[in-house]
């Protein structure tokens, strides 16, 4: 992926599992990204109160070889923007707030949506996804965890799934969760989603199902969180918790978009067959249905 279109989304992913001092240079970067172009390394350093030998971790923390680097890309960034590429539309996505009119609420909220779709298209990573779409193909059983919002994207895979002919189990019960995961083998996946990556019921659930052999997918919106040292595949959302968005409606838009993109790239590998499926499983509704 191009580097100057992932960056700050990588710093924005990455923030949480920092320690203070790289926390503090993540949150001024994010703040502001026009400040970095003409400052110097140790004017940053001062401004987060930390040393220079400080800012240069971080930068190799981000996957950088330098200070300039990190300028050169951000200058892009902010070029792109000034060049029209994005729309005046992407500057509107501010917390709502009590003086905000319900028309202001509908543009935002349809914006953020929007934007957390844009970001986590461009986290995506297809080699991630191919792996995983292998891991379930060859499944002989999916186990799926989530909870809270979460579990509207596991129960979305759970019936995506199912809907081509895989076996799977969904469940948002952190002890049904550990007990359906300690019986799976090496013949099975278990998917855990968790915007945060430290819902403790889905993560020991992973744990537990990777102890036991299977192969384990997270989606998550953060990269160093819990849930990815239980990952063998790591598929990552990219959304901006405020105020009032904080685990809602974006998060749970991106978590289905990776879930959906999962489900049309393992329908595709056997085309034939999940169409198959897809219309016995339809005429069956059709034929219960009461109208």
């Amino acid at each position: 992926m191009d580097t100057s279109e992932t960056l700050l989304l990588r710093i924005r992913g990455l923030a949480p599992s920092l320690n203070p001092a790289l926390r503090r240079i993540a949150d001024y970067i994010l703040l502001d990204p026009s400040r970095i172009k003409y400052i110097r390394i140790k004017d940053l350093a001062q401004a987060c109160n930390v040393s220079e030998s400080t800012v240069m971790r971080f930068v190799q923390t981000i996957g950088l070889d330098s200070f300039n680097q990190l300028k050169i890309i951000i200058t892009e960034i902010l070029t792109q923007q000034d060049l029209g590429e994005l729309s005046e539309e992407e500057y509107v996505y501010d917390d709502i707030s009590k003086n905000d009119s319900t028309d202001s609420i509908i543009t935002k909220i349809v914006h953020r949506n929007i934007k957390s779709l844009q970001d986590t298209i461009k986290r995506i990573d297809s080699g991630e996804i191919d792996r995983a779409v292998e891991a379930i193909k060859n499944a002989r059983k999916i186990d799926i965890y989530g909870a809270g919002g979460s579990f509207i994207a596991a129960d979305n895979a759970r019936l995506r799934f199912y809907r081509i002919g895989k076996q799977c189990c969904a469940t948002s019960d952190g002890n049904q969760q550990i007990v359906s995961a300690s019986l799976l083998t090496d013949r099975d996946v278990a998917l855990g989603i968790s915007n945060s990556g430290r819902t403790k019921s889905t993560v020991m659930a992973l744990k537990t199902a990777k102890e036991c052999g299977a192969n384990t997918i997270c989606i998550t919106n953060y990269d160093k969180s819990p849930i990815t040292a239980c990952a063998d595949i790591k598929l990552f959302s990219s959304t901006e918790d405020l105020a009032f968005f904080q685990e809602s409606m974006p998060s749970r838009v991106a978590q289905i978009l990776i879930v959906d993109i999962i489900y049309a790239t393992l329908a595709v590998s056997d085309f034939a067959t999940s169409v198959k499926m897809i219309e016995k499983s339809s005429e069956a509704l059709i034929k219960n249905s009461l109208f």
